[in-house]
């Protein structure tokens, strides 16, 4: 699991007025960043193994993540569906090729945003929020199919394109109704999630949180 880097205390720290405390305590913090520069298969700190879903449109989907070269971006990770990896489903070729982030902590108070380069496509990039899987114990650093999809955030969508172009993306990203709100007080963690319907590439991958006192639940 994710975490964000943390502000430590300094010796100092107890002369610094109490207002402008609580103003460091709610700053912005340093983003997670992913640029695949490691060329790891695969891709460090991210999930492409969904083997346990049972779902035959991605229970081989780890075939079709790759990391690689492209011209003028170093490493990447490449997104290929293939429908000889979804042979058992009811359309091979149809299901696209997906990954998503380990999970990280969901916190109340503020608001995460995400740009990334895409390119190919179609695409699909989205915050996907979970909870605990129903009998499940809660536990640090959570294996995926210990937790269970319940949201979605507003999704950025992508036409086919044969040029980098940078996409950006916000949790929640729209205006939250009571109904929503009440939805998102059993989310426990958000990851990022990236769906391929054809070939395409992501890099350079930046995920920030924002202090947002209006984001409660």
């Amino acid at each position: 699991m994710f975490k964000f880097k943390t502000m430590k205390t300094h010796p100092g720290f107890l002369a610094i007025p109490i207002t402008l405390i609580a103003s460091l305590l709610h700053a912005a913090e340093p983003p997670l960043t992913f640029n695949f520069d490691d060329g790891a298969n695969p891709p460090t700190g991210w999930i492409t193994d969904y083997e346990w879903s049972g779902n035959t449109y991605y229970i081989e989907n780890k075939f079709q993540i790759t990391t690689g070269a492209a011209p003028g971006k170093g490493q990447v990770v490449h997104l290929k569906p293939d429908a000889k990896y979804q042979s058992k489903s009811p359309m091979p070729g149809e299901g696209g090729a997906k990954m998503e982030t380990l999970p990280f902590i969901l916190e109340p108070g503020f608001r995460y945003k995400c740009s990334l380069d895409v390119k190919g496509g179609p695409s699909r990039v989205y915050f996907a929020g979970y909870r605990w899987a129903p009998g499940v114990r809660p536990y640090d650093n959570p294996d995926i199919k210990d937790l269970r999809m319940i949201y979605k955030s507003k999704a950025a969508d992508t036409n086919k394109s044969s040029d980098w172009q940078r996409v950006s993306l916000e949790f929640p990203g729209v205006t939250l109704s009571e109904q929503a709100l009440k939805h998102l007080s059993y989310v426990r963690f958000l990851t990022l999630y990236v769906w391929f319907m054809h070939e395409g590439s992501i890099d350079n991958v930046e995920i920030t949180k924002i202090p947002d006192p209006s984001v409660k639940f």
